[in-house]
């Protein structure tokens, strides 16, 4: 695969900076729409909600610190994780006690995996100096 060109500092910085904003907002997002959902549809009789949500927020949590250092690397792995999300979401979206959360979920973890993608693209090339002056 050839490298990407370089693009001009002002267009990348833009580009990074909505990347990023979409990211970290389509991903606090699918935080509280997992909560919400355990709320609206809470576990049954005798299940401890706190495992549960630790069990279903502790795959985007293990990223939180490479997001919040910026590091592209993981931004990429974060789509991988997302798709899981995103599988559920539409699974979820077909029930109709459900159909409105897990459309959100199926449209948020979309917009992390692209927003995350792109920022991992982008981050590397600023990494590398592939920056036009």
């Amino acid at each position: 695969m050839k490298p990407a060109k370089p693009l001009p500092r002002r267009e990348l910085e833009k580009k990074l900076l909505i990347s990023r904003l979409v990211t970290l907002s389509s991903y606090f997002g699918l935080l509280a729409v997992l909560l919400l959902g355990l709320v609206v549809n809470p576990p049954p009789e005798g299940a401890r909600m706190a495992v549960i949500l630790a069990v279903v927020w502790l795959p985007l949590l293990v990223f939180l610190p490479s997001i919040l250092l910026k590091q592209p690397r993981p931004h990429a792995w974060l789509c991988f994780i997302s798709l899981l999300y995103f599988m559920q979401g539409v699974t979820s979206a077909f029930l109709p006690e459900k159909a409105g959360l897990g459309f959100a979920q199926a449209l948020l973890s979309l917009l992390l995996f692209t927003a995350a993608m792109l920022y991992g693209r982008w981050r590397s090339m600023q990494l590398r100096g592939a920056v036009l002056d």
